[in-house]
């Protein structure tokens, strides 16, 4: 268990590294890309352009008309994806005294992590069913469709149960990643499942940058590129 702490601490510095120099390497890629027709073919960006392309980039309109129940999983898995990402930011602070200062429960922030991480969970079943089970989809889906779903759930799935089963205390984690910032390095908690499941989580994050987890920084940059133009 002791040489997986060292992997994760190590990790925990490569892996936000390398995300950070791999989004900078791949906006700079797609700023050289040629644009593939004339800019001169369009009209000067407006507001309204804009709010339009941000709604088409967050909203997907044109897949609820093709394909509402792939919609559907789609707003699951993306709106639970920024909830837990939200709530693991909760490592750096004390998020549950402020929401007992609010009037939130304390062990609210646990149901809610634990019932998203499966919604979450449900919403990756449910992409990995339909690449094995939709002829269409089957034929066009490679090898790195698949392993960035199987990957991802993995990471979901240690992740619920290390948090119903193997629970490590907030104040625990929060002292290991506030060490890790503040370069003060302590080891992470002794327990295996938070291992794994911080392990896996670093290694997704350095694998990101390379293929489709990213695609939402893509679209939104050539979004950007598009109404940026003139």
């Amino acid at each position: 268990m002791t040489f997986l702490s060292y992997l994760v601490v190590i990790f925990g510095y490569l892996a936000p590294l390398v995300f950070i120099l791999g989004i900078a390497y791949r906006i700079w890629g797609w700023a050289r890309l040629p644009a593939g027709f004339s800019w001169g073919l369009f009209p000067k960006p407006t507001k309204w352009m804009i709010t339009s392309l941000i709604w088409k980039a967050f909203a997907w309109p044109t897949l609820f008309k093709a394909d509402k129940l792939l919609w559907i999983g789609a707003a699951c898995f993306h709106v639970g994806i920024l909830v837990l990402f939200v709530g693991h930011l909760g490592v750096f602070a004390d998020v549950a005294s402020f929401g007992e200062r609010l009037g939130i429960p304390a062990d609210a922030s646990y149901l809610i992590g634990v019932v998203v991480g499966i919604v979450v969970g449900i919403a990756l079943v449910f992409y990995v069913t339909r690449r094995i089970l939709v002829t269409k989809v089957r034929e066009i889906s490679s090898f790195s469709d698949h392993f960035w779903l199987w990957f991802l759930l993995a990471v979901v799935g240690v992740g619920i149960y290390a948090r119903i089963f193997h629970e490590v205390s907030s104040e625990a984690v929060r002292e290991f990643a506030t060490s890790l910032i503040t370069l003060n390095t302590i080891l992470p908690p002794q327990n295996l499942w938070f291992l794994i499941h911080t392990f896996l989580s670093e290694l997704f994050i350095i694998y990101s940058v390379t293929g489709k987890p990213i695609h939402l920084v893509g679209q939104l940059f050539t979004q950007y590129i598009l109404v940026s133009k003139e």
